[in-house]
């Protein structure tokens, strides 16, 4: 009974408590970002045909325009997130990025829908370096890729979310066309179901002024001045360009697979079995779910591998997943039967969907506090550049370009996501000899 009493009293358990609520409201808002964010992808073939786009027009508005502002902006506000309330500035983008998302339900042009989607890009920026920020500064080491990976299990859950209600969303506002909405008039379908996904996203961001502050870790002589953390930021990279190279090329490369397959797989399903959004909807949410799942396994696997001594835990089991499922992932856009696909596409979000998780839980081990945001945001502009920017451009230009053929694009993802998984592969197994000599001279700077 007394050892109860002082489990409830101590002053760490209730820290670690509303760490965890902390990690909670991050993912809800994650949850609702991937929903703003992916819906798009299940309305291209009726955005097609009622603004009559091609597939490269498609690829800019689901996810050319959104990475580069995306990314851009991303930089800034990890700047933001190191010197400023990182609680108003997710609060910001989340009211940014609710609001451009209506704004997309009103737009009645290709070139409407674009600024519309640069908005939600310029919003979502806000939120992933200043929550990976806050939950490096809320936990220690011993947890730390266990609650990353729980908050980043938000994006599976958000776009299972967005797989299983957009179905339901859509198959409504088709039942509904020329419903009259006030400002807008009629609406079509994709219109209706914009707006119905933009609107609750400033009530959630509420939540974020129900936790405190973590603070911020500062090493032995860190400093806050401008002029001693730029040159923190030039000697963390003097230090560990090679680790950091090799880790932004791998990351890239599974970016690229994760949001080609994000963006296209639906028009895929539709294009190549039949189905429709009502039918694969649950189906994808079903992966999506068992691939969230796995997020929070191969968090407490790398945590329990790294408290045994395994210092390079986190690239070394990451390459082991993709060596696992390549054979999978190879094979899986030429499979003719629908749940052998979808089966393989389950097994593929293992290895393109973690990546964040453990550049973030790298981050937290290697990187001084007062430059950590600005670090994963500047990986955030790399990985979002080329792996939204480029991937799903790519997967679009190959199909208009090289095999003019709409029904070629299962060949175009394929080519895109094994070179991609290949190369991030290489990449991770090369960065291996610089992880653990990087947390071991970390760890003698806090100790």
């Amino acid at each position: 009974m007394t050892a109860q009493v002082q489990t409830m009293d101590d002053p760490a358990a209730a820290r670690l408590g509303t760490a965890w609520w902390m990690v909670a409201v991050l993912f809800g808002l994650y949850v609702l970002a991937w929903i703003d964010r992916l819906i798009v992808a299940m309305l291209v073939t009726l955005i097609k045909q009622d603004l009559l786009l091609s597939d490269v027009e498609i690829s800019m508005i689901t996810s050319t325009s959104f990475a580069i502002f995306y990314a851009v902006f991303g930089l800034p506000l990890g700047w933001a997130a190191d010197r400023f309330s990182r609680r108003w500035i997710i609060f910001g983008g989340v009211v940014i990025w609710a609001m451009a998302t209506t704004a997309c339900g009103f737009a009645r042009t290709y070139e409407q829908l674009l600024v519309g989607r640069i908005f939600v890009g310029v919003g979502e920026a806000a939120l992933l370096p200043a929550a990976y920020s806050l939950i490096s500064d809320a936990f220690p080491s011993r947890l730390l890729t266990r609650a990353t990976s729980t908050f980043q299990m938000a994006g599976k859950v958000g776009s299972a979310m967005a797989f299983a209600l957009g179905g339901v969303a859509i198959a409504f506002a088709t039942a509904h066309t020329g419903i009259h909405i006030p400002f807008h008039g009629p609406v079509e379908p994709w219109q209706l179901v914009m707006m119905m996904v933009g609107v609750p996203g400033i009530l959630i961001a509420l939540l974020l002024f129900t936790f405190p502050d973590p603070g911020r870790r500062r090493g032995a002589g860190a400093s806050s001045s401008p002029t001693a953390q730029k040159g923190e930021i030039r000697a963390f990279v003097s230090d560990n360009w090679q680790l950091l190279a090799l880790m932004l090329v791998g990351t890239s490369c599974l970016a690229m697979c994760g949001y080609s397959m994000t963006n296209w797989v639906p028009a895929y399903i539709e294009r190549h079995f039949g189905w429709k959004p009502v039918q694969y909807g649950v189906a994808l949410s079903l992966m999506n779910i068992v691939s969230a799942v796995s997020l929070v396994i191969n968090g407490w696997i790398v945590d329990r591998l790294f408290m045994r001594g395994m210092k390079d835990a986190h690239l070394r089991f990451y390459g082991w997943l993709i060596l696992a499922f390549l054979p999978v992932v190879a094979y899986m856009f030429f499979a003719t039967d629908v749940y052998v696909f979808l089966a393989c596409y389950c097994v593929a979000q293992f290895i393109t969907v973690p990546f964040m998780v453990y550049v973030s839980s790298v981050m937290g081990l290697i990187a001084p506090a007062t430059i950590r945001a600005r670090m994963l945001a500047f990986f955030l502009f790399v990985f979002t550049i080329l792996g939204l920017g480029a991937g799903p451009a790519i997967v679009a230009a190959l199909t208009q370009y090289l095999f003019h053929d709409e029904g070629a694009l299962g060949h175009s993802l394929a080519i895109v996501v094994t070179v991609c998984s290949v190369v991030a592969l290489l990449s991770f197994r090369m960065a291996l000899r610089y992880l653990a000599p990087a947390i071991a001279a970390r760890a003698t700077i806090h100790g």
